[in-house]
């Protein structure tokens, strides 16, 4: 049986892409602020890997400040997309895509020279077992340097718990998007039926497609003992994605709603230099 993965970026790449083309505006801003949430940590990155790129949006923003960037997705659709976008945008000598399942990273790239840190943005990981999400993580640490980063934006687990609904819908252009929704607290699994409706006519909607997401999700703690458990030091973590509200360090010393506001996260860990 197939991965809902490669079900859904394989098989049916055209159902999530009008999500990510509607994301493309947020890109510059995002890669802005998590790079200066970066020179925080004193990371000042020249050569990145661009987990899960999608569309490769965050990887050109990178590539037109001077950055190099390799972005790896699992769909062969979306990584042609991102190359012909490059090549449209002049960032070809500075940003380069390939097609490769995560959950062999280490070797798909093991010619690569090490990174100066990875990027997973907007809830690209925790797509499969608790063990192979290990696995994933203990291969990007073979593939940065002593000291470099890995920087994953993802959604909180306590925003879900305290902002859960079963059903809910929204437009994105002429396409209407429905979400039935399912949580099992014994496991952190979120689990998500998204049915896509397009709107051909003022009274007609006609049925695109359907496909179900099924992730682990974690509250701060536990990505602090997730990236641990994997020989990473973790750093520290923001409000992730949405920076636009402003800067704000997630701390322990903030009040506990503070960090149960925040719907995603932005957790920077880093690897440690020997001695």
């Amino acid at each position: 049986m197939r991965h809902w993965t490669e079900e859904l970026f394989k098989d049916n790449p055209k159902l999530f892409l009008s999500i990510l083309r509607e994301l493309n505006p947020q890109a510059r801003t995002e890669v802005r602020d998590i790079l200066k949430l970066l020179e925080t940590q004193g990371h000042k990155p020249e050569r990145i890997l661009d987990l899960n790129c999608g569309i490769g949006r965050h990887s050109m923003e990178m590539g037109k400040r001077g950055i190099k960037v390799l972005g790896t997705d699992l769909s062969p659709a979306y990584i042609e997309i991102a190359r012909k976008r490059a090549r449209r945008r002049k960032v070809e000598d500075k940003v380069s895509f390939q097609v490769v399942d995560m959950r062999q990273i280490q070797t798909a790239l093991a010619k690569e020279e090490p990174f100066d840190g990875i990027l997973c943005l907007w809830t690209s990981f925790g797509f499969y077992d608790d063990d192979t999400n290990d696995d994933v993580l203990r291969q990007c640490l073979k593939l940065v340097k002593p000291g470099g980063f890995f920087a994953l934006d993802i959604v909180n687990r306590d925003w879900v718990l305290l902002n859960f609904s079963e059903r809910s819908f929204e437009w994105i252009k002429d396409r209407l998007i429905l979400y039935e929704r399912q949580f099992d607290a014994q496991t952190s699994r979120h689990k998500e039926k998204r049915t896509f409706m397009r709107q051909v006519d003022e009274n007609t909607l006609v049925l695109d497609g359907t496909f179900q997401m099924d992730l682990r999700v974690w509250s701060l703690h536990e990505l602090m003992l997730l990236f641990k458990r994997a020989g990473w030091k973790f750093e520290c973590a923001y409000p992730g994605s949405s920076l636009a509200h402003g800067i704000r360090e997630v701390r322990f010393a903030l009040p506990h709603d503070e960090l149960l506001e925040a719907g995603r996260l932005l957790i920077i860990s880093s690897k440690p230099i020997p001695g």
